[in-house]
């Protein structure tokens, strides 16, 4: 995965910490083949530096000098004790070592940027052995258990593996990117001092609404992650039960440039939905003008005199059985921005509205727990280095 903090000033504190490990007790065993392991460093905005290995190291996983794994090493212990007797009489531990690693995933006890602690079992029930155990989680929690704010991450693998000594590296994808989010409340896929880009959940906010219930959103998380960043990085949003692709500007320069971009339809957007019943076409457009239902707000309708021009673009990609019933699954690509344009045209054009749509179909029910509707790929020139930039996700319905 990419990198979810700044490098710096993290990166020249991995510097010195490499030039400790060359001079140290360990560099030896650590170059013995296969015995490399994964460091990281993060520095906080106040100043303080948090180290981190992965896994075990010198068969410890407490060092001093060195953050504490994300569990209480006497529970881990007394598990791993427990089914270490019982794996080592019987010839296929395969059920067993499952067993075990299932039992030790209720023991990860992970401190988030909210103040909550999270149970690894509960956020990444299918997580694979040994998530957790990486430098990033390992420190990012440290850091919020100490009341600090994470500024720079930086990690690297030091002695002989699977990666070459002395390499940067990024948190992997496998067990780093599914629990991080959980984390620092983000899910981050790409980050520099311009913008980032993130993938929104469905059911949160991209920006503050009205009220104390109503403040926690992309834009504020930004904000608390990324110091430094302007008072409203959000340049376009999503509906709050939409999921996807969003991209922020960190400064007003970015901000305002992609801003005019969006306005001057510069940006390449396409989502995916689900919609009731059978899409017979394969392909078309839709043409619908609308506007605000003033008498029923947010919803939107179709108005041939007073609606502002509104046009979609789609295809369809399968016909599935979903829920108990047939549904279309659709590429929708909006050649214009407005309010809940996609809803609508499916409603109103398709006569299909899309799962889960409380205001222009039925509301989610039973299995449909969401809005069935995902901004999926998102394709800009970079602000500031003018670099044409594409992000695409998989479905995550």
């Amino acid at each position: 995965m990419n990198a979810v903090l700044p490098a710096a000033p993290a990166a020249s504190r991995c510097l010195d910490l490499m030039a400790e490990l060359d001079g140290g007790p360990y560099h030896a065993e650590l170059m013995e083949n296969g015995h490399g392991r994964m460091f990281g460093v993060l520095v906080c905005t106040d100043g303080t530096v948090l180290r981190a290995f992965s896994g075990t190291w010198d068969g410890r996983y407490e060092v001093p000098g060195f953050v504490p794994p994300a569990f209480d090493v006497e529970e881990y212990r007394q598990v791993l004790g427990k089914y270490d007797y019982m794996i080592k009489s019987v010839p296929d531990h395969r059920a067993l070592s499952r067993r075990c690693w299932e039992e030790l995933r209720s023991l990860y006890r992970f401190h988030c940027f909210d103040g909550s602690i999270r149970i690894l079992s509960d956020v990444f029930p299918d997580a694979p052995s040994g998530t957790g155990d990486c430098c990033a989680p390992r420190l990012l929690s440290h850091a919020y258990s100490l009341g600090k704010k994470p500024l720079s991450l930086c990690e690297f693998f030091y002695g002989s593996g699977t990666q070459e000594h002395k390499s940067f590296c990024n948190p992997c994808d496998s067990r780093c990117r599914p629990l991080l989010p959980h984390i620092i409340g983000l899910d981050v896929l790409y980050q520099d001092k311009d913008i980032v880009v993130v993938d929104k959940p469905s059911g949160m906010l991209s920006i503050e609404g009205k009220g104390d219930d109503k403040q926690d959103c992309i834009a504020s998380r930004v904000r608390a992650l990324y110091p430094g960043c302007i008072d409203q990085p959000c340049i376009h949003r999503l509906d709050q039960a939409t999921s996807g692709l969003m991209v922020l500007g960190l400064t007003k320069e970015a901000h305002d440039r992609l801003s005019s971009d969006f306005e001057n339809r510069r940006v390449h957007k396409e989502y995916e939905a689900l919609v009731e019943g059978m899409v017979l076409q394969t392909e078309g457009w839709i043409e619908l003008p609308i506007r605000l239902d003033v008498d029923n707000r947010p919803h939107q309708i179709v108005d041939f005199e007073q609606g502002k021009s509104a046009v979609t673009e789609w295809q369809r990609l399968s016909i599935e059985n979903r829920f108990g019933m047939k549904v279309s699954r659709l590429r929708l690509v909006p050649q214009t921005g407005r309010t809940h344009q996609l809803r609508v045209h499916c409603a109103s054009g398709l006569h299909c509205p899309i799962l889960g749509d409380a205001l222009y179909g039925k509301a989610p029910e039973g299995e449909i727990s969401r809005l069935m509707l995902q901004a999926r790929v998102l394709e800009f020139t970079h602000p500031v280095t003018g670099e044409r930039m594409r992000f695409e996700l998989e479905s995550d319905f």
